[in-house]
């Protein structure tokens, strides 16, 4: 087989196991196996590296996002309401991995790779659409280790590259770091596994099928009694975790909600909660019988439906407007523990989650909604990206959705 023809099916080789591998990120998991998109992700940069032209390499690349992204426009064309929006959702689609693919073209070693990995998690505007990043395989390899775990990860990404171009000899150099990097993760897992953070006592996620709000007021009430309802089904909890956007925090809904708590017992309320005129926070309210107040906020909501800088707000009655990005996540205390939010798109986001892993939190509250991304992947990306993440910063996850 000559040189030439043995490249060509290379090429074509990693064009469909880089395909695999972002797709992989799909793939939940079935009873103890774990996500296997994190994990399979970091098949992306040896695969990258070993291309022989720039062309070739943001192709494999190019394979991965479109593969694990490809739920974006059906999912758009929900998210973003009636007008048929499946053409926008396509554009979103490809610009998005070809953006993310760019940088990957140069990368022909590992201290391009590291390069590439963080410009994409942690410079705009690529980190508000960074995706399926292999920097979250350091929460499947070294557990609870917050940003060490990164540091070996970028590590083992670098050792990497170098036995893959310095030859034999370098391999030989290379070989007994990757192992011991590869025995302190087997270590990590065990060690992990024996003893996973459990929920604090009294701390329950409530799982929802409300759907979405309507411009129907009726309609608007009965879902709303509907998870007051579910809520009151849990009288021993001491905080509940209901999931994002339920409802938009007017004076009225507050006052309705804050009398529906009993006593002793805190919600945590996913809402669209006003800042200013048309322009909204997708934030958590605690609720109890003596008030409300927004103790965390998503630090980006979804660009372009949610998250427009560009719109001119209007003051739409049901917060279809704009919402408010604030940029960072601090923890906060709650019933006594340091509770730290990912809220829906955030969920996806490498940036945010290693914000996190600053922070050491108890606990992580998750909240999102899925009707709109049903059959499109997107919930078990975030699935896995959550995962994968909480595991690095080592606290509890509690769940709440909207399905």
């Amino acid at each position: 087989m000559n040189t030439l023809l043995r490249e060509r099916l290379w090429f074509v080789f990693s064009v469909l196991v880089s395909a695999g591998a972002g797709g992989a990120w799909m793939v939940v998991g079935w009873g103890l196996l774990p996500p296997a998109g994190p994990l399979l992700s970091l098949l992306l940069i040896p695969l990258v590296i070993s291309q022989r032209s720039r062309r070739s390499r943001f192709a494999v690349a190019l394979a991965y996002y479109l593969a694990g992204s490809h739920g974006i426009p059906q999912a758009a064309a929900v998210f973003f309401g009636p007008g048929g929006h499946l053409a926008e959702g396509v554009a979103l689609w490809l610009a998005s991995s070809v953006l993310l693919a760019a940088g990957w073209a140069f990368v022909d070693s590992g201290g391009k790779a590291i390069a590439v990995l963080l410009f994409d998690a942690l410079m705009p505007p690529l980190a508000f659409f960074d995706w399926m990043s292999p920097l979250a395989a350091s929460g499947v390899l070294f557990p609870g280790t917050a940003w060490l775990g990164i540091a070996l990860l970028l590590m083992g990404v670098y050792l990497i590259g170098q036995w893959m171009t310095q030859g034999l000899p370098g391999a030989v150099l290379h070989t007994a770091p990757l192992w011991f990097l590869g025995v302190m993760a087997v270590l990590l897992n065990v060690m992990t596994f024996a003893r996973a953070p459990a929920v604090p006592e009294g701390w329950r996620g409530l799982d929802l099928h409300s759907g979405p709000s309507t411009t129907s007021v009726m309609a608007n009430f009965q879902r709303m009694d509907g998870w007051m309802t579910a809520a009151d089904q849990h009288p021993r909890a001491k905080v509940i975790l209901l999931p994002e956007t339920l409802l938009t925090w007017w004076p009225g809904n507050a006052q309705d909600v804050e009398n529906h708590v009993p006593r002793g017992q805190t919600w945590l309320v996913g809402a669209s909660v006003p800042l200013k005129r048309g322009v909204f926070a997708d934030g958590i309210e605690a609720v109890t019988r003596r008030g409300s107040k927004m103790v965390l906020a998503s630090a980006l909501p979804v660009p372009v439906s949610m998250w427009r800088p560009w719109h001119r707000p209007t003051g739409d009655a049901f917060g279809l407007n704009n919402y408010k990005a604030f940029w960072f996540s601090p923890v906060v205390t709650l019933a006594g523990k340091r509770v730290w939010a990912s809220i829906c798109y955030d969920q996806l986001l490498p940036a945010i989650w290693m914000e996190a892993a600053l922070y050491h939190p108890e606990i992580i509250l998750l909240t999102n909604n899925e009707w709109w991304a049903k059959g499109t992947g997107i919930p078990q990306i975030q699935t896995a990206s959550s995962w994968a993440w909480g595991r690095l910063t080592g606290a509890a996850t509690i769940e709440a959705e909207n399905r």
